[in-house]
């Protein structure tokens, strides 16, 4: 059916509800809005039966008021365009979502490894210090769990602020080897942690 001579009159039916009408209409314009929309989906032709059962629904629905448009094909082109903008901006928000949640899922999962790893090397260090000395476990207590100064460590104790100064030195000496031993980390982390338990 290359042309339709009879489509104002086909027009003037479907504005009635004409069923037959409508699928002579959609005969006509179907393979030719295809062709259309077809390349512009990307060759999709999941999109492009999308778009085009989208538009003859439209025109359907909004049958009655057909009799008012000067030209079908262009009303029927103009609405696909308008579909395909529609999809473009969907796929590319889609596209958008995905990126950011694939970022923030990165991020998270980053943080909860950095967190376990810290939490791991934290009771390495907890381990180490329960090797220590008694003598050396207190001073190390006295230090970084109640704050204590070096001078207030030496009276606590009764000896003398050098000798708790060496001890202390000892120690945490020893909980850096032990940790670079046992968790294989490398000296900027080991720094960091005995800066952290030297606080």
């Amino acid at each position: 059916m290359d042309s339709m001579p009879s489509e104002t009159a086909l027009i003037l039916q479907l504005s009635q509800g004409d069923e037959h009408a409508f699928a002579a209409l959609y005969k006509f314009y179907q393979p030719r809005l295809y062709l259309f929309v077809f390349p512009l989906t990307g060759c999709s032709k999941q999109d492009t039966d999308e778009v085009i059962q989208d538009i003859f629904v439209k025109v359907w629905l909004r049958k009655e008021t057909l009799v008012t448009i000067r030209s079908l094909q262009a009303y029927l082109f103009m609405m696909a365009k308008n579909r395909l903008w529609d999809i473009r901006t969907k796929h590319a928000q889609l596209k958008q979502v995905a990126n950011t949640l694939e970022q923030q899922q990165s991020g998270a999962q980053t943080e909860v490894l950095e967190k376990l790893q810290f939490n791991e090397y934290h009771e390495i260090a907890r381990e180490a210090i329960s090797k220590l000395p008694p003598q050396k476990q207190r001073i190390f207590a006295l230090r970084n769990e109640q704050g204590l100064s070096l001078d207030e460590i030496a009276t606590e104790l009764q000896i003398t602020k050098f000798a708790v100064k060496k001890q202390l030195y000892d120690a945490v000496r020893y909980i850096k080897e032990y940790l670079k031993k046992k968790a294989g980390m490398e000296i900027p982390l080991i720094l960091l942690i005995s800066s952290y338990l030297q606080r």
